[in-house]
């Protein structure tokens, strides 16, 4: 069988993809689940960022620049099922 040649943009897209998949399974999980242990393992979060954004104040306009990313399990499964997907396609 030949060897397929897969960039790494496809690698990035597959675990953005998996992360994204991850985050609308963490919203879906916790509209059905009721509260508990179980939902406290897999809706428990950190998250990594800023805690304030940047702001600019300019003559003509306020520009306010920041980024946060909320890791938690099901994200992390997420990334891990489109790594998986990259190595066996």
């Amino acid at each position: 069988m030949a060897q397929v040649k897969k960039g790494i943009g496809l690698l990035v897209f597959l675990m953005f993809a998996g992360a994204v998949l991850g985050a609308v399974l963490t919203v879906i999980f916790d509209a059905f689940v009721p509260s508990g242990p179980i939902a406290r393992l897999f809706l428990s979060h950190v998250s990594i960022g800023s805690a304030s954004p940047l702001t600019l104040h300019l003559v003509l306009l306020d520009l306010s620049l920041g980024l946060n990313f909320h890791i938690n399990l099901l994200t992390i499964l997420g990334i891990f099922l489109g790594y998986y997907i990259y190595r066996n396609s």
